[in-house]
């Protein structure tokens, strides 16, 4: 086999981003290769960036179909790859379009018979494959993966699957030339932190338990924070609530165009550098004000939902939890531990902080 970053001395997205560390360019090559490749690297590692250097940027040679949990995400991945100048089309159910394109952003379910009809594309990507263990959509993440034909080339991430080896052996066993790359180095190292370790005297004027708790979590040094919560309602007034109750010695000032963006009701908790963050939020709202906002540093606590943590596009210094379940069709759904995990990895801010 040659070096792992022979092949890859012409990409110009090496140019144009970072240089890839060595696990990348290892799954990189095994695809140059013809082979699938089943990659497990934590949260915020760069899983990403594996598709896009062998795409070269969406020049990629055949067509290459990136599935993602959420319609939310394809519209994010969508918006995303469209404003760096790639030719993508998306397909989600609800909106099909370019499907021509070199790189086509979808929900998987909507390529299951396409791909059971014998006609996939040159890659397809399964991005957060975890949902194999799903008890509504596994099922069909199985069959896609499992009638997916041979001239089609198998991309599967996560970081939060614990016996990815399984899976490689799962697809041998298909007949399939499967390699896996293993980088299970975080970026920044994770730390427990109990609720009861935060020892700070919150002033009285300060209620309810999450303000509370955020001006704690904040006063121990251990901000910005993320806070997960199970539904987007919880989500919204928590926001509101956390951002009425901090003392604000430092407004954040927004632009017009971000006011017009995230609306008044959200830009005022802004000014608090309280923000909340789901999928009923527009692209612009969460990729071009809240997100940029908060890789910055300018946020102190973000809240989040569960069901986006798949897509939330940064990390802070600490992660909380609301909720140890979620609702779904008027039941009760205890996390997972694979969900725990992904949410816990959005803690710590590589360059910035030294632990999580």
């Amino acid at each position: 086999m040659p070096p792992f970053g022979e092949s890859l001395d012409h990409f110009s997205a090496l140019d144009e981003v970072v240089v890839p560390d060595l696990w990348q360019q290892e799954a990189v090559q095994h695809l140059r290769n013809g082979k699938d490749v089943v990659v497990h690297a934590a949260t915020g590692a760069g899983k990403t960036f594996i598709f896009e250097l062998w795409s070269n940027e969406g020049r990629n040679p055949g067509q290459a179909i990136y599935t993602v949990p959420t319609r939310a995400l394809a519209n994010d991945k969508l918006s995303e790859w469209r404003a760096r100048g790639w030719n993508v089309g998306i397909a989600t159910g609800d909106l099909s379009e370019n499907l021509d394109a070199p790189v086509i952003v979808a929900t998987l379910e909507t390529q299951k018979n396409r791909l059971i009809n014998g006609d996939g594309p040159k890659l397809l990507v399964i991005d957060e494959y975890q949902m194999l263990g799903d008890a509504d959509r596994g099922l069909n993440y199985e069959l896609a993966i499992a009638m997916a034909p041979p001239q089609t080339q198998l991309l599967m991430l996560s970081g939060s699957v614990a016996n990815p080896k399984y899976v490689v052996a799962w697809l041998q066993r298909l007949g399939r030339d499967a390699e896996w790359v293993w980088h299970d180095e975080r970026p920044v190292p994770l730390e427990e932190v109990y609720a009861g370790m935060l020892n700070y005297n919150v002033p009285s004027d300060i209620r309810g338990y999450w303000p509370r708790f955020s001006a704690k979590t904040l006063a121990e040094g251990l901000g910005p924070m993320l806070l997960f919560t199970p539904r987007r309602r919880a989500t919204e007034s928590l926001a509101a609530g956390i951002a009425r109750n901090l003392p604000n010695p430092n407004p954040l000032q927004l632009t017009h165009e971000q006011k017009e963006l995230v609306g008044e009701h959200l830009a005022k908790m802004l000014r608090a550098r309280v923000a909340y963050h789901h999928s009923g939020l527009s692209y612009g709202a969460r990729a071009g004000v809240i997100e940029p906002l908060a890789k910055a540093g300018q946020l102190r606590v973000v809240v989040a939902t569960m069901g986006l943590a798949a897509g939330i596009n940064f990390s802070l210094r600490s992660v909380a939890l609301a909720a140890d379940s979620y609702r779904r069709d008027h039941l009760e759904i205890p996390l997972k531990a694979d969900e725990i995990h992904q949410m816990f990895g959005r803690a710590g801010r590589r360059g910035i902080d030294e632990v999580g």
